[in-house]
């Protein structure tokens, strides 16, 4: 990794989704044994479940952890439910508070069913955890902690469990270790009793963070023996319906846009080998069914612990076949992907045999998933990020919505400023600048976890088809962190420049910038749109796009005075022409985009014309 291309691990979502305008506030009822979680619905929200939940300030996903026992994990962070820190002034990120606290319903542990419980019983609560994973890792300061409460006394047993950060914050944790913690005081038998899990983070942001998945509490537990359970499972959200992005303009989509495989991770989590387990997916445009696979059964599917992920191939990478028709406007497709099996009687958590995922058509771009593992951003005055992206049409491009993800001190960072930048492609790599926007300063909508604001750009740009560079150029040494999704990698299409020229990522991952185009033309501030329309004028100008010479020339017309001016309205040439016919010399002119005023006696024009040598 370069000294002036920084990573730092944080945390993000697919869908931008609001926090809950309401908690249940009401006295709950309490719920009986057996308390289950996995948060197998971390696909389709991100927040903890409040048929099992009091309280909402963990972050429910699918990416932060490393080889979760199934899909979805709750992440314990430094940012609340807002998506903004706790302490966003604070300036020694060596201190520690505390942040996220995932608290449980009542639970009646005086009766569940009709039994009596009692220490006796061998009630426990058994539990999933990994630091860092995608992540932020824990220093040994932070923490992760568990309390019981003591419905008799009405307090809480602080401390009962907790694990501490790393000495070494470089070490990255990929195994989930479990943590069985055994109930064996009278006290916590009686109705109400409650657990909750905590964490201490430095509270400036998207730090330090832990991750729970595979929460169990029930009777007759075992430390020893009670150790692994008949379970199939999804581990991640499906790879994309595209090959080279997750979302795209609708009226941008070819048939060449489509992916050919997906990628799917199935883990057996029990005992022994399954002896006959079957994967399907279906596609559904609202309710109506669109498109479906049948990738068929797969006999000894092997465990986990041993063998890894499934390999075989009609369950890790099934075949896409379907075609999309010509789109005729915005649209989702929901996808459905699940499990089920003849040779289990019994599927400890049958939920994750399920994952939900969107494919969007909107108008806008993204190779993100979403969620944001990291922060990506250059140390250095006037450090560049830019991203690739191809336009399969001519397009205007409006705004670029940009997750810039909130770590260190908001007074900092909410009042640097950065400049939108588009260049053109020049083999590969950015080549001409097009554009640089206005300086603006990021924003932080504080509506929830990885929801992206939109920055509008001052005059929308027409892009002719081709590739383009699209990012930022920050105006502070210490860089803007950028959200950066750990789980699908484009690095491939993302550079930097940290003073020396343009260099390409090397950090797997995708930079969460999504430039945002429209079919409707805007064009620049004082131009009717018609004037940018080829029929109807005396006119004609070509070749267009042009290299060394550019011909103006008209049937009716024999006088004209022409300015030829950049994309930010500055002349570039200007002269008086007499006859019908003229060439502009524009060898000498970079690549870009450039606008040709024509006034006449009885008429004013405006075209669009690119220089492309």
């Amino acid at each position: 990794m370069s000294n002036n291309i920084n990573l730092n691990y944080t945390d993000l979502r697919l869908t931008d989704r609001t926090y809950p305008s309401k908690i249940h506030s009401e006295k709950a009822t309490s719920i009986n044994l057996p308390f289950k979680e996995d948060f197998f619905y971390a696909s389709t929200s991100s927040f903890p479940n409040q048929s099992l939940w009091s309280d909402s300030s963990t972050y429910v996903n699918c990416g932060h952890a490393i080889a979760p026992p199934s899909i979805g994990v709750a992440t314990f962070d430094g940012l609340n439910k807002k998506g903004y820190p706790y302490n966003p002034t604070l300036t020694n990120m060596s201190l520690t508070f505390p942040s996220d606290t995932l608290t449980s319903r009542p639970i009646n542990l005086l009766t569940s069913g009709a039994q009596t419980l009692q220490p006796s019983d061998s009630v426990a609560i058994t539990f999933y955890y990994q630091a860092r994973g995608f992540g932020d890792a824990p220093e040994i300061g932070d923490s992760l902690l568990l309390d019981l409460y003591n419905p008799t006394a009405s307090v809480w047993n602080n401390n009962i469990w907790f694990s501490k950060g790393n000495a070494n914050s470089n070490i990255n944790d990929t195994v989930f270790k479990r943590a069985f913690v055994m109930l064996d005081s009278a006290y916590y038998f009686k109705d109400g009793f409650k657990f909750r899990f905590r964490n201490k983070a430095t509270a400036c942001g998207d730090f330090d963070q832990w991750h729970i998945d595979y929460i169990y509490l029930n009777k007759g537990r075992s430390r020893v023996a009670d150790t692994v359970y008949n379970d199939i499972a999804l581990a991640y959200r499906p790879s994309p319906l595209l090959s080279r992005y997750s979302a795209m303009p609708w009226h941008q989509y070819k048939n060449e846009d489509k992916a050919n495989n997906l990628n799917i991770f199935i883990r057996n989590n029990s005992g022994s080998s399954i002896p006959n387990m079957s994967y399907r997916y279906s596609g559904y445009q609202g309710a109506t069914p669109v498109f479906s696979h049948d990738g068929g059964a797969f006999p000894n599917l092997k465990r986990f612990k041993y063998f890894g992920y499934s390999t075989w191939p009609n369950h890790a990478a099934p075949s896409f076949t379907h075609t999309f028709s010509s789109f005729t406007d915005s649209i989702d497709f929901t996808v459905k992907h699940y499990l089920f099996t003849d040779g289990i009687t019994s599927d400890f958590f049958p939920e994750n045999d399920t994952a939900i995922q969107t494919q969007s058509f909107r108008n806008y771009f993204a190779y993100d998933d979403g969620s944001a593992e990291a922060a990506y951003f250059v140390s250095a005055a006037g450090g560049k990020i830019s991203a690739r992206f191809k336009l399969n049409f001519s397009d205007t491009l409006r705004a670029v919505r940009i997750y810039f993800d909130p770590m260190g001190n908001m007074q900092t960072i909410e009042t640097a400023s950065f400049h939108l930048q588009i260049y053109s492609s020049n083999g590969g790599v950015p080549g001409t600048l097009l554009l640089q926007d206005s300086a603006v300063s990021p924003k932080f909508l504080k509506k929830g976890v990885n929801v992206f604001p939109e920055y509008s750009l001052t005059s929308p740009i027409i892009l002719p088809q081709g590739e383009y560079f699209i990012g930022i150029k920050q105006r502070i040494a210490t860089g803007i962190g950028i959200g950066f999704d750990r789980n699908l990698n484009h690095m491939s299409e993302l550079y930097y420049d940290s003073g020396s020229g343009w260099t390409p990522s090397s950090i797997p991952g995708s930079v969460m910038i999504r430039p945002v185009f429209g079919r409707k033309i805007i064009p620049p501030v004082g131009i009717n749109e018609w004037n940018l329309k080829e029929t109807d004028h005396s006119f004609v100008v070509y070749p267009n796009p042009a290299d060394n010479d550019l011909i103006l020339e008209s049937k009716t017309e024999t006088g004209s005075t022409y300015q030829l001016t950049d994309i930010m309205g500055r002349i570039i040439k200007e002269e008086n022409n007499s006859s019908n016919k003229h060439s502009i010399s524009t060898h000498e002119l970079q690549n870009g985009i450039y606008f040709l005023h024509i006034h006449t006696e009885k008429e004013k024009q405006i075209r669009k014309v690119v220089i492309q040598h």
